[in-house]
Order: structure tokens, then sequence, then C-alpha cells
């Protein structure tokens, strides 16, 4: 899950840094292969059996997930621009 996150991260912070939309455009079947592996973990955690201590951390996780992907959604909006945080 770490390591997915990190790739997540990584992949955003790519499509961040492209100057146009060529460029965002030839990262995309990267970012789609991403963001599919990480709504396919999302499903696989609802069914981990686990206590209470452990099921609050993979939420966490969970919720972080979710924000990074909402971020590489927004990046794929024609103009590539993010709002601020908290907008």
């Amino acid at each position: 899950m770490h390591d997915h996150m990190k790739d997540m991260q990584a992949m955003r912070d790519k499509m961040m840094n492209a100057k146009t939309p060529a460029e965002r455009q030839a990262l995309m079947a990267e970012h789609t292969k991403t963001m599919h592996e990480g709504m396919a973990m999302m499903k696989g955690m609802k069914d981990m059996p686990m206590d209470m201590s452990k099921h609050h951390q993979m939420m966490e996780m969970c919720m972080d997930l979710m924000q990074t992907m909402m971020e590489m959604m927004m990046q794929r909006m024609p103009d590539g621009t993010m709002p601020p945080a908290g907008k």
C-alpha cells in the first residue's frame, strides 16, 4: 500500500510538472493505469478482516489515496491547473 501511494504521488508530480497539454497527454496511459490500480486496492481493502486500530490506520491510508486520486483527476482538466488547496 505504501509503495502504491508513493507511485501515485510520483505520477501526480509528473503531471504537475508537465508544461504543455501534449506532455500531459503523453503521460495519460501511465496515469490511467495508476488510477485503476488505486481503485482496485481500495476495493480489496474493504474485505480485509482486522482489529479497530488496524482498521483506523487503513482508513487513513484510504483517505490519503482518495485525496491523491482526486488531485490526479484535477490534473486531467483541459487547462491542467489545480485550484489552491482548501478552495
